[in-house]
């Protein structure tokens, strides 16, 4: 069986230190004209457009897609630094992704594995981050943030993204989403697919577990144990 596997960015592939959030509180400041918009916002797991969304419930600035993309080129503009200054937060591509990809590749180049991107972030921002990192070459489609507010809604983006990018045509019971929320498993799992959870973001393995995702994995190093769990029958294994 063919399969369509999604990465999520932020917690999952990559840590910015923060950069997204220091640059997502600018932004705001400078669209709405109060600092700290972001406090007691959570983030993880969720859309940039919910994100900002709930940051203005605390203002009368009246949301608008015009106000969006203001706040969006701000926030794209502010990431370019943000990323790569220092921060105290950890920064690093997380353990396992580069050989969780390699194994991949030659699934890729049989035609068995597309691989892409499913993630919260604006394209923009999602640009910038993986660049930083030299991993936006390894992806060539994706369903960002840009456009919606609920995750569960860059399903049949990403499906439509794998068609256009020749891909494939893909069912979602053919996906596979890898993420470090349990936004990320509801959003696989609302649309029959499968997820691997891994606790490199603020989900313990513990917590991943009653998700019911279909492997749980403390780090990406355990990729090829969490794949034989989903796909137990890969000739490439």
């Amino acid at each position: 069986m063919k399969m369509l596997v999604l990465f999520d960015i932020d917690g999952t592939l990559v840590l910015t230190g923060r950069a997204g959030v220091r640059a997502l509180e600018r932004a705001l400041e400078d669209v709405c004209g109060r600092p700290g918009l972001l406090e007691g916002v959570a983030v993880a797991g969720r859309t940039d457009r919910a994100i900002i969304t709930e940051a203005l419930r605390a203002t009368d600035v009246a949301a608008d897609d015009a106000l969006f993309a203001d706040v969006r080129d701000r926030y794209c503009g502010y990431l370019h630094g943000e990323v790569r200054a220092e921060s105290p937060h950890p920064k690093r591509v997380l353990p396992g992704v580069d050989a969780a990809l390699a194994h991949l590749e030659p699934l890729q180049a049989s035609g068995t594995v597309a691989v892409g991107l499913l993630t919260g972030n604006f394209v923009r921002g999602a640009e910038i981050k993986l660049e930083y990192f030299d991993l936006w070459r390894r992806f060539s489609f994706g369903a960002f943030g840009d456009r919606h507010v609920n995750r569960r809604d860059l399903v049949p983006l990403a499906i439509e993204a794998a068609a256009a990018s020749g891909a494939g045509v893909f069912q979602p019971e053919q996906l596979l989403i890898v993420g470090d929320t349990p936004a990320d498993v509801d959003c696989a799992h609302a649309h029959g697919a499968q997820a691997i959870a891994v606790a490199t973001g603020n989900y313990t393995t513990a917590e991943l577990r009653e998700t019911g995702a279909a492997a749980v994995v403390a780090d990406l190093t355990d990729w090829e144990t969490a794949w034989r769990a989903v796909y137990p029958r890969n000739p490439n294994q």
